[in-house]
């Protein structure tokens, strides 16, 4: 290290003492040097001293030596540096007392480096890494790829690695501490498995807030490790909150106490057991109860409209259907508030509970109506500058009753006009879409054939655009469990989407549309980790009703009878999800149609079957699975006429009532051949005329054919032989559009005898009389 004394009496000493250094002799030869012109440079500055023809740069470096001449006089010289404009080198100009002496090249001193914060360098390269992991994430079909997944999940463990190193050994200023803790056990939490380092990380973590009172991060913490808790579980984490909540409502934060009961009511959702759904819907109605207290108005529609959804969601009786149309009245009475009104994601939340309780009272004229106002709802979403892309949205509440909080993030969290704010988080702008055609195209399903097919084309433009929206968002950078979680929730609602489409391709016995339906939606089921009982109860039921269209009973029967399709024992029915008991009770129909025949080897389960189902349908809320069950019952019925007549009348007052233009057109089909075969009159040929009027606005193949049988028997009965004969020729040319099976079937017994025709799209098998 080179020496530069202070004193300038000692400088010559010191000088001397370098120069006799051998290793310094080899370093910095003597060298000549050219004398520059004085107008070539500029002032820089340097510090020299002559002593014994050499010169003492400053600096205490001595990079070159130079003879200089010997004067009469011990003087003190100064050395100054000019660099030149046109090179990047620095010339040494010496100075003595005496004028001009001499000049030397040198490099510039080295800049000044302010020393790095390795701590602040650490915490980007983490963010930096996980940024770069979400792009990976984004990828919807990342798990499928093993190369990205390593480096997707490399990449989350380097940057998780930087925050434990943080943590771990540099001393922080407390809230800092704070925040990275929370971010660190955020990561563990959505990321990985490592739930006893996030418990770690969030236990120091609230300590630390207890001591520095940093009352809004360490309810975060809280929220936070009662989700942790909640994934293992879901019972402790219910007695977490219990405690959480009494410390939060004895301080009077009640932005906190609201944030803590959301967060119970999503969980108890979450199970969908009825006990837990009971336990939501009492939540509710405490947050009601203090929002209505403490004049929170935008918090308590939220909290009315999520106990509209519960109890749509609990739909064991009509009680529950009137309670929650009950709920969504209090609530339009609140959007007359402006903050109210400007939250358009309450908006459309309210058409969609609307829409689903007029769909689970099966009034479809109120339905349609429903359905235009949660059109107009839908076209809010994207002139709303409040939607954000990924669906969160704000609710404002009062800052008076609330801890200092300075975060900007988190669950309750301080904008930037320093009011406050509790998120929320819902569906992306695309997936409300995607939810409004499924509820469009099911509140038009009963009249898909009459207005043009609608049903089927919202449908069908709904699966579009779930594939668009999975092949553009893929793009959005995000974390692999955001992403696979939306993954899957659109698989499931594209499976949705298609099972409506094929059950409503099957009405109109469009049989080859409804089976391509049917294999995609078992190529996705078949590829899902977890497929939900409904999608898997519908898939196998679909399966079953396109077997029985095509004339397969065989295997329609064997399906039907399954165990996952066929009727529980009286026990068991308690247990059973109210769409899991109605696919049974619609299976053990189609099995009674199919067994009904005297000739099949099951023909002496029909009695007790009817018997079985009787009590189930008759209390059943849906109107149009006790048209079905009465209908059934007339077919099948050997007592009196007056019997027969009854079940037909009630099954023809309850088609009417859901306008289920087939189930009527049913139930009008078996009266005439019932009641008005080899009858002659007005009333047998307009019953015969409606029958057929029905079946060709129902566009069903099947029941066009029958009907047009019906009527030339009508006709030819009543001594109108052409009519009779074009209406017969109308029906065989008609049921030469039917499947194989059932075609061979009709043109083997064309003599006379009673041919037993299926209608499994819905439910029923009549019997037509075909004469040569």
């Amino acid at each position: 290290m080179a020496y530069q004394p202070q004193d300038p009496y000692n400088r010559q000493a010191a000088i001397r003492q370098l120069l006799s250094n051998p290793q310094y002799e080899a370093q910095y030869p003597l060298q000549q040097s050219s004398r520059p012109t004085s107008d070539t440079y500029g002032l820089y500055h340097a510090n020299a001293c002559q002593a014994n023809s050499t010169i003492a740069p400053s600096g205490g470096a001595l990079q070159h030596r130079q003879p200089i001449p010997q004067l009469q006089t011990q003087q003190r010289a100064y050395a100054v540096a000019i660099p030149a404009p046109s090179d990047s080198t620095h010339q040494l100009a010496v100075y003595a007392s005496n004028g001009y002496t001499g000049s030397q090249t040198m490099p510039p001193p080295p800049p000044y480096h302010t020393p790095l914060d390795y701590q602040l360098l650490l915490l980007s390269l983490a963010e930096e890494y996980f940024a770069a992991a979400h792009g990976y994430g984004s990828m919807a079909d990342i798990v499928r790829r093993e190369t990205e997944t390593h480096s997707y999940y490399k990449m989350m463990a380097t940057g998780l690695g930087c925050l434990e190193v943080v943590l771990k050994h540099f001393k922080m200023q407390p809230e800092r501490e704070a925040i990275v803790r929370l971010r660190y056990a955020t990561i563990l939490f959505e990321e990985t498995e490592n739930t006893i380092e996030a418990d770690e990380a969030l236990g120091k973590g609230i300590v630390l807030c207890d001591r520095h009172r940093f009352f809004d991060l360490k309810y975060n913490m809280q929220h936070l490790l009662a989700r942790i808790l909640f994934s293992k579980t879901p019972r402790a984490a219910f007695k977490f909150l219990d405690g959480i909540l009494k410390d939060a409502e004895a301080y009077q934060h009640i932005a906190w106490v609201y944030a803590f009961r959301f967060l119970k009511v999503s969980m108890h959702l979450e199970l969908s057991s009825h006990q837990d759904l009971i336990a939501a819907l009492n939540l509710l109605k405490s947050i009601i109860s203090i929002s209505s207290d403490y004049g929170d108005k935008v918090i308590l529609a939220v909290a009315t409209t999520l106990e509209a959804l519960t109890c749509l969601k609990i739909s064991s009786n009509a009680e529950y259907i009137e309670e929650a149309q009950r709920a969504l009245a209090g609530v339009r009475s609140l959007q007359l508030d402006p903050a109210t009104g400007e939250l358009h994601q309450l908006t459309v939340l309210i058409s969609f509970v609307d829409l689903c309780c007029q769909l689970q009272q099966f009034e479809p004229h109120q339905a349609v109506s429903k359905m235009q106002i949660m059109q107009n709802a839908l076209k809010t979403v994207d002139s709303s500058r409040l939607w954000t892309d990924d669906g969160s949205f704000a609710i404002p509440i009062p800052a008076t009753r609330m801890p200092s909080c300075k975060s900007q993030s988190g669950v309750v969290r301080r904008r930037n006009n320093d009011s406050i704010v509790l998120m929320f988080n819902w569906m992306p702008k695309e997936d409300i879409y995607n939810v409004g055609y499924l509820l469009g195209g099911a509140s038009m399903a009963n009249r898909n054939t009459v207005d043009g097919q609608k049903s089927e084309h919202m449908l069908e433009e709904g699966i579009k655009r779930l594939e668009w929206t999975q092949r553009e968002h893929s793009k959005v950078p995000k974390s692999i469990a955001l992403a696979s979680s939306q993954q899957t929730w659109r698989e499931h609602m594209t499976c949705y989407m298609r099972l409506y489409l094929a059950f409503t391709l099957c009405a109109r016995t469009s049989w080859s549309a409804a089976k391509e339906q049917q294999a995609k939606i078992e190529a996705s089921v078949g590829s899902m980790v977890n497929t939900p009982e409904p999608l898997l109860l519908l898939t196998v039921y679909l399966e079953a009703v396109i077997y029985q269209g095509i004339g397969n009973l065989a295997e329609a029967l064997s399906l039907y009878q399954s165990s996952i399709l066929s009727l529980p024992a009286p026990p068991e029915q308690r247990s059973r999800s109210q769409i899991s008991l109605d696919i049974s009770i619609l299976s053990t129909l189609n099995t009674i149609l199919i067994i009904r025949s005297p000739s099949h080897s099951q023909n002496h389960l029909v009695p007790s079957l009817v018997s079985n189902l009787e009590l189930l349908c008759l209390q059943n809320r849906n109107h149009q699975i006790c048209s079905a069950y009465h209908l059934v019952a007339a077919t099948t019925s050997s007592d009196t006429i007056l019997l027969t007549k009854q079940y037909l009348q009630s099954a023809l007052q309850a088609s009417k009532q859901t306008d289920n233009k087939h189930l009527m057109c049913m139930v009008l089909n078996f009266m005439s051949w019932k009641f008005f075969r080899g009858v002659v009159g007005e009333q047998a040929e307009r019953s015969a005329r409606a029958s057929q009027n029905l079946a060709q606005q129902c566009m069903n193949v099947l029941w066009m054919s029958v009907s047009a049988g019906l009527l030339g028997d009508t006709l030819e009965v009543a001594g109108r032989n052409e009519e009779a004969e074009r209406a017969k020729q109308s029906g065989l040319k008609t049921s030469a559009n039917l499947p194989q099976a059932l075609q061979e079937a009709m043109n083997g017994r064309f003599d006379g005898h009673d041919v037993p025709m299926q209608e499994e799209g819905e439910n029923y098998e009549v019997t037509m009389k075909v004469k040569g």
